[in-house]
């Protein structure tokens, strides 16, 4: 290679925002112990305002202190490749925290997200030399400009900086804030505005024929908001035209039904078919499928659904008289579209937000945070420093479930380009974005553990492993800190660049993937150099008499090993999104060949397409006996005993399991009360008190506030009755004003939309305040007004209400009782029909989540693998996780709803639940970094089958072990009881196969035989273990503090 200095100056830009650059000075560093030094001289470096005095090490300072560590990383040239040019070049890098962590002035931070001429960007977060360059960073173009002219007066420069921040800030605010928060609820409102012309348009509502539920339209936007991408509004319209068909059928069938038995004379026998069937049994099936399908885009269809369904059973009349009336059908199904034409065209065409945009800028917004992740976990495991980085951890998870969402949303818009293959590519782009969170968490979890190991032993073993961790950061921290070097320059501008992030074009550096090509290999090798080393030195030759020493220096190993081996993995799963891209290249070059396949649903997609689909892991076969614990039902389980000997009730009890299911209940539920508040309807004595109140909205509001749990159905009433209550008053208020006056109605209409838009879309929680707010406002204004216009049906003679000289007041109070009652009744049938508590939902589930997570562990991963050329031996909790993590996500929304159940034991202890979620999310991470190494390569080589039969007793026990602590803990969470204080201890356990891993190492370094590769596996061993009896510790510590006092009645029997 030719001389450093050369090098340096052919790397564009100089200094990197990443690292600082010293091409001048290096520091002497002193020799850690076992290290015999290295024959080139070294310079001090001057003590200028450029240097870190963090990173001068005081001279005496003690071997393995972490004053001292830092040392040999920050400040030591080695060979750096930069990805942009692939030019292998020699730096010097100091990685720099970011202000989240609080070192960096307030001053960097604004000049990181407000200076928009800055090469920086609002992305950057390490500034260069841990200062900012005045004459770059901190002036912008057009302060550079007129600075000649400010020269020595400082007033005008400061004014002049202060106009321009002025003007940042304005920028910044409109971008981010008011584009995006004010043009949501202004196309939510212009919608409801458009909507109501149906109601004050004389022309458009002469053309919808007569009728007083012309508001219906102005309903359907309310639900069928336009503030959605392009592709989710295409989902919408297909899940509610999908539900306007079934709510056709609903209607249809009823009034066929009620007119048969009329002609019979039978009446009362069709109103009772009617009632259990169409109308128990639809409306339940309505919310049935509502929760299974848990999407916002079905539920908004199922909004509709049982609007247009509940006016034609309860309103219109037909069905009660047994007379069939198209006519109303097809007025409802119009008003309905009508509505939903109305929201989608200002979806298209007043402030378009494509998924596919959004699904770029989110996946940008992503990789920023995985490359701060990556620096602040590199650094703090060279410094040994512990560094809290959960905020970034869970920014990532909100960008991840955005992804998710988003991608499901851009299918649609793909599908009607007829870009299938882009969507497919998109697809696994996202898959493989979303498996670098399980890397960095594996990186995570080794840097937990060292500060662990390095921090939390006294004495001379504390010493051992600090010393051992500082040869280890001594031979590959710079090697470390070049490859993060390089991951990160690819990382600040992958999947998509700021300019094609808002066009279809799709270009990607040509350098990038040979230049992480030759980082991953000088990292390969360093890497092998550098554990060889550490197991040559003297250290590890004082362990074979001492046990504890050999234990403590095992883990150090396999942390150290670990982490570095997850640095690779990281490495070469950014390569594969580089290949992704490179197809996504291709594709787009070759002009997006356009395909409509998804029309042709009878026939099987292209092999390319389906091929390039193919992202998940193959299906293995799951244990019989352990088949039932991995099923979504948890009730199917089989007996395996002979049951043709079984008496006909317990097979009866065995045959109706499903309807057993919380979600099947929930739809009877829904039905019964549903059929319950219909009655009053079809009973001719109280048929008139119905009509009179307008049952139909408390009906609906029944239905569509029936939630699944308790908490999930009482987290709204309050807000649900204030939110009635305050829009029926608004209506009278503005009727008293502008009485029949439709422009004002129209345009007061518009300003009340705009706040409750707002609410809606603000209030995360209780969004239904706003909602309730303008559907009451909406039944009392508009319908008042298509009183007053005398646009009711020809044969309505119902002069109630006052007519076509509306008596607001009492039709706001009959809105008002309707939808009460609509509300007080779903609240009753939640608390005293199959009540489903959240809190007693959350406990079973967690607790059977615990017991398949201890059966997962109990099989022993390392048992998966094909040992000598033996079948492969399937391993179900590895190859289901993703079921578990699915499972952990449902409980996160029922620990919400938990929240709002009321106790006279008091609040319900959300603090500690969340903390034993996340600590149960992070033991799952812990399962699927096994699972990545496992399924890396299923045949095991030579050594490490004799490892695997070397430790098989150990592991067993140690698996046994962990089991029975996920049992004892599933338990006490079921019993609502303390732990027990002696509990099994896995510690000696872990150390006793540590202790043999550490023999068999020895014995083979003796020999010198085999390479550290032999090894991988059973560091993620130790260190999983390690991670799963630490997090198994500290969910023990949150249920004694939530159960650690037993109440009298507890053990009484």
């Amino acid at each position: 290679m030719s001389d450093p200095g050369q090098s340096l100056s052919t790397v564009p830009g100089g200094t990197d925002s990443f690292s600082d650059v010293n091409r001048t000075a290096v520091l002497a560093r002193p020799t850690p112990r076992g290290v015999s030094p290295r024959s080139t001289p070294m310079m001090e470096p001057k003590a200028d305002d450029h240097t870190n005095p963090l990173e001068l090490a005081p001279k005496d300072a003690e071997p393995g202190s972490t004053s001292e560590r830092p040392i040999y990383a920050m400040l030591r040239n080695y060979s750096v490749i930069v990805p942009e040019t692939g030019e292998r070049v020699r730096r010097q890098i100091t990685l720099r925290p970011f202000d989240s962590i609080g070192e960096t002035s307030g001053r960097e931070r604004v000049v990181a997200e407000y200076d928009l001429d800055s090469e920086a960007g609002e992305d950057t977060a390490l500034l260069v030399d841990g200062t900012v360059n005045e004459s770059r960073a901190w002036f912008p173009r057009t302060t550079r400009i007129f600075r000649w002219v400010s020269g020595h007066y400082a007033k005008f420069e400061r004014r002049l900086m202060r106009l321009v921040r002025v003007i940042r800030c304005i920028r910044w605010i409109y971008d981010n804030i008011l584009f995006q928060e004010f043009t949501r609820p202004l196309k939510c409102s212009l919608t409801y505005f458009f909507a109501s012309f149906t109601v004050f348009s004389t022309a458009i509502s002469s053309l919808l024929g007569s009728g007083d539920g012309k508001h219906l339209t102005a309903t359907v936007t309310v639900y069928f908001h336009p503030s959605r991408t392009i592709g989710s509004m295409i989902e919408a319209f297909t899940f509610a035209e999908l539900a306007l068909v079934y709510s056709t059928l609903l209607s249809c069938c009823s009034m066929v039904t009620a007119a048969f038995f009329r002609k019979l004379g039978l009446l009362w026998v069709g109103h009772a078919i009617v009632l259990v069937v169409f109308c128990a049994g639809g409306l339940g099936s309505i919310a049935l499928m509502k929760h299974k399908m848990g999407k916002q885009t079905f539920n908004t269809a199922c909004s509709v659904a049982s609007t247009a369904f509940t006016r034609i059973l309860v309103r219109e009349g037909s069905v009660q008289e047994g007379r069939v009336s198209f006519s109303k059908i097809v007025q409802v199904g119009l008003l309905v579209n009508l509505g939903v034409f109305i929201s989608a065209t200002v979806c298209f065409l007043v402030f378009p937000v494509t998924a596919i945009s959004r699904l770029k800028k989110t996946c940008k917004k992503l990789m920023g945070t995985y490359t701060h992740i990556l620096v602040i976990i590199t650094r703090s495991f060279l410094c040994g420093t512990k560094t809290e980085i959960e905020e970034l951890f869970d920014a990532a998870g909100s960008l991840i479930s955005s992804l998710d969402a988003t991608i499901q949303e851009a299918k649609y818009e793909h599908y009607i380009r007829g870009t299938e293959s882009e969507y497919f590519l998109q697809m696994r782009l996202v898959k493989s974005i979303q498996s670098l969170t399980q890397h960095l968490g594996g990186l995570r979890s080794s840097l937990q553990m060292q500060w662990h190991l390095t921090n939390l032993h006294p004495g001379h073993t504390m010493s051992s492993c600090g010393e051992l961790f500082e040869i280890f950061v001594y031979y590959l921290g710079p090697p470390m800190k070049s490859l993060t070097f390089t991951i990160k320059g690819i990382l600040e501008v992958l999947p998509f660049d700021d300019k094609n992030s808002q066009t279809d074009e799709v270009h990607l550096n040509s350098r990038f993937a040979p230049s992480l090509n030759m980082a991953l290999d000088l990292f390969s090798s360093a890497r092998t150099k550098a554990l060889k080393e550490i197991y040559s030195q003297e250290i590890f030759a004082q362990q074979a008499n001492r046990a504890e020493l050999a234990i403590h220096l095992e883990k150090v190993a396999s942390t150290c090993g670990q982490f570095s081996q997850g640095l690779l993995d990281l490495a070469r799963e950014i390569h594969s999104i580089l290949h992704i891209l490179k197809e996504y290249e291709d594709y787009v070059l070759s002009g997006r060949p356009r395909s409509w396949w998804w029309l042709v649903f009878w026939k099987t997609n292209p092999k390319n397409l389906q091929k390039a689909d193919n992202g998940s892991e193959e299906d293995v076969t799951v244990p019989s006996n352990l088949a039932h614990l991995f099923s979504d039902d948890n009730m199917g389980a089989k007996n395996q005993k002979d049951t043709s000997r079984d008496p006909w009730r317990l097979k009866l009890w065995r045959a109706l399991r499903k309807f057993r299911r919380n979600d099947v209940r929930f739809g009877i539920k829904v039905g019964v009360g549903a059929l319950l508040f219909t009655l009053p309807a079809y009973i001719p004595q109280t048929r008139e008190v119905f009509s009179h109140y307008r049952g139909e909205w408390g009906l609906v509001t029944f239905v569509l506030m029936m939630n699944i749990s308790i908490g999930g159905t009482t987290s709204s009433v309050l807000y649900r009755l204030c939110g009635t209550a305050i829009g029926c008053y608004s209506a009278w208020l503005i009727w008293f004003i502008f009485p029949s006056n439709r422009v004002a109605l129209a345009l007061t209409g518009l300003l009340i939309a705009f706040p409750c838009f707002c609410i809606i879309h603000g209030w995360k929680n209780n969004n239904a305040f706003g909602r309730f707010i303008l559907l009451a406002f909406n039944l009392t204004a508009l319908y008042s007004y298509s009183l007053s216009q005398n646009d009711i049906d020809r044969d309505d003679r119902n002069e109630d209400e006052g007519g076509v000289n509306p008596i607001v007041s009492e039709i706001a109070f009959h809105r008002l009782i309707s939808v009460s009652s609509g509300i007080l009744w779903s609240l009753f049938i939640t608390l005293y029909i199959w009540p489903n508590s959240a809190r007693t939902n959350l406990k079973r589930k967690l607790s059977i989540l615990w017991i398949r997570m201890g059966l997962i562990w109990k099989n022993d991963p390392l048992n998966s693998l094909s040992v000598r050329g033996e079948p492969l031996k399937p391993y179900v909790s590895i190859q289901d996780e993703q079921k578990l993590q699915k499972s952990l996500l449902k409980m996160r929304t029922l620990m919400v709803a938990a929240r709002n159940e009321f106790r006279l034991k008091g609040p319900f202890p959300t603090k500690h639940y969340d903390s034993i979620m996340k600590t149960t999310q992070e033991i799952l991470d812990v399962y699927h970094n096994m699972n990545s190494m496992i399924t890396k390569d299923l045949y095991a080589s030579e050594r490490e089958s004799q490892m695997i039969a070397y430790t098989i007793e150990e592991r067993k026990e140690l698996s046994n072990r962990i089991f029975l602590l996920f049992y004892l803990i599933a338990s006490a969470l079921r019993l609502n009881l303390p732990l027990p204080s002696d509990l099994p201890n896995t510690v000696h356990a872990r150390d006793r196969m540590i202790v043999k891993v550490s023999e068999y190492r020895m014995k083979q370094l003796s020999e010198d035989a085999g390479t550290e590769d032999d090894f991988v596996l059973f560091y993620a061993f130790i260190l999983a273990t390690m991670s799963i009896n630490d997090g198994l510790l500290h969910i023990i510590a949150s249920l004694q503090e939530v159960y650690g006092s037993i109440e009298e009645e507890t053990l009484s029997i």
